[in-house]
């Protein structure tokens, strides 16, 4: 069962890894898309310009060759006709100096027309190779994405035959709990997890201040995991044995998806697994007190780590009790054990 609860475990961190990488290349392809409309836009803009420069050009290269090839025509003759046809001789050399200036700024607006269509065309065959660039770049995530796929299918296929393994296990294991004998040993190992559990909260009491803000959050912490309650704070008697355990925190059954949240600030004091109790993760919090989160499946933390509310402590574990994905918690003050549901936010009571 252990073998197979690490199994699914393994399975579930992957396709989490997987979903959180396709989130992200799913968002690069809609940059990348934004990224192509623009460069689109922008060559489409190009091209109007190209055109609006071009329409500008010919005229004037026709004005400046009328120009030319008349003077070229005419040459003394447009001279005498010019003088002839003026008032006096100021009038003359004003319109003489005035074919060069219209020759010449025929020829200057058509130049800077043509090199106006020369980095136009540049810049157009830039952003060709970029909207292409862009094009295979969405190609390659595409792609990435489509191994994503079937590697999920795969996991998929995987997880299903872990499962098939697991209710089978279970069967077994409910042809077993038959046996009074191993029930008693079950709930040995659990009490004897408890008991140490309680020894390695009182080993850390007394090193922090009795004061701190811990206290007056007494019915405002957030849950450690969504779900729903599977067992509660206190004395419990055994359907089957006939006997009387005591819990020391509550049971919160949920989804090995859901992740398992601190529900305040803290230092992380103890990372280890007990037999009956899976992996353990104890955070010691301001003013003495202690929350104990066990049965799960994968702790992130380590011993030491200062972590604030909502950090991710691991993920749910499969309990053969509940025969469900189940989080244990625990709240204690100084030595003594709390009821967690009344330091939690009322809404899930």
């Amino acid at each position: 069962m252990d073998s197979v609860a690490r199994v699914l475990s393994s399975i579930d961190a992957e396709a989490r890894q997987i979903v959180t990488e396709q989130a992200r290349l799913q968002d690069s392809v809609r940059v990348l898309d934004l990224a192509v409309q623009k460069q689109s836009t922008y060559v489409a803009k190009l091209d109007s310009q190209y055109r609006i420069l071009e329409a500008e050009r010919q005229p004037l290269l026709q004005l400046f060759a009328r120009s030319v090839l008349t003077d070229l025509r005419m040459g003394r003759w447009a001279l005498l006709d010019a003088l002839l046809g003026s008032e006096n001789l100021a009038d003359f050399l004003a319109k003489r100096a005035a074919m060069p200036r219209l020759r010449t700024s025929a020829q200057s607006r058509a130049i800077e027309s043509a090199r106006g269509l020369i980095e136009i065309r540049d810049l157009e065959d830039l952003s060709l190779d970029e909207t292409k660039r862009l094009a295979e770049g969405k190609s390659q995530i595409e792609e990435a994405l489509k191994l994503f796929t079937e590697r999920e299918e795969v996991l998929s296929k995987v997880r299903k035959q872990a499962e098939i393994d697991r209710n089978l296990l279970i069967t077994q294991q409910s042809r077993l709990d038959k046996s009074n004998a191993l029930l008693s040993e079950q709930l040995r190992e659990k009490s004897a997890a408890i008991e140490q559990v309680a020894t390695m909260v009182e080993t850390t009491v007394d090193k922090l201040s009795s004061s701190g803000t811990f206290a007056s959050l007494k019915g405002l912490l957030p849950w450690p995991v969504d779900g729903s309650l599977a067992s509660r704070f206190g004395k419990k008697r055994h359907h089957k044995l006939e006997t009387v355990t005591e819990n020391p925190g509550i049971d919160v059954a949920t989804d090995a998806t859901k992740p398992v949240h601190a529900v305040a600030p803290g230092t992380v004091k103890t990372v280890t697994w007990l037999r009956g109790f899976g992996n353990i993760c104890i955070v010691q919090h301001e003013g003495d007190h202690h929350t104990v989160y066990a049965r799960l499946g994968e702790v992130l933390l380590k011993q030491g780590d200062v972590i604030d509310t909502q950090t991710v402590v691991g993920y749910p574990g499969f309990d053969t009790e509940h025969e469900n994905y189940v989080v244990h918690f625990e709240v204690w003050a100084g030595k003594e054990k709390q009821d967690p549901i009344a330091w939690l936010a009322p809404a899930k009571k």
